[in-house]
């Protein structure tokens, strides 16, 4: 498996995978916007939301995931990054595969977060 590094969402991510809403929301500028694939049992597609309000809404109803993020590669060109990465168990393979395309402001807060995410390939 590819070792993890460092990345401008891990505060992001190790906030959303600690549980921790008010600091997962808190990563995000206040009229951020956050597009993510539907999960089941909702059609296939992306759904949007926008702003802190509705991200704290999304963020409760979506509630603490028994597995985390696991960060691969990350590029940063000013205040757009991409990351990619996998979601899983420690220690199990993972899950899922995502990529993301987010945009921070001056702060190193979220103002656009758009990811793609699909069920990891079996390893070889």
């Amino acid at each position: 498996m590819t070792p993890e590094v460092p990345s401008p969402l891990d505060a992001y991510y190790h906030a959303l995978d600690g549980g921790d809403i008010a600091r997962t929301v808190a990563a995000f500028a206040e009229d951020a916007v956050y597009v993510r694939p539907t999960l089941p049992p909702a059609a296939p597609g992306l759904e949007l939301i926008r702003g802190r309000d509705e991200l704290q809404r999304f963020f409760e109803e979506r509630g603490k995931r028994p597995y985390r993020h696991f960060v691969h590669a990350s590029a940063v060109d000013g205040e757009r990054c991409f990351v990619e990465g996998t979601a899983g168990m420690e220690g199990e393979p993972p899950t899922h595969v995502f990529l993301v395309h987010a945009t921070l402001d001056a702060n190193g807060l979220i103002t656009r977060y758009f990811a793609l995410m699909a069920s990891a390939p079996a390893e070889d």
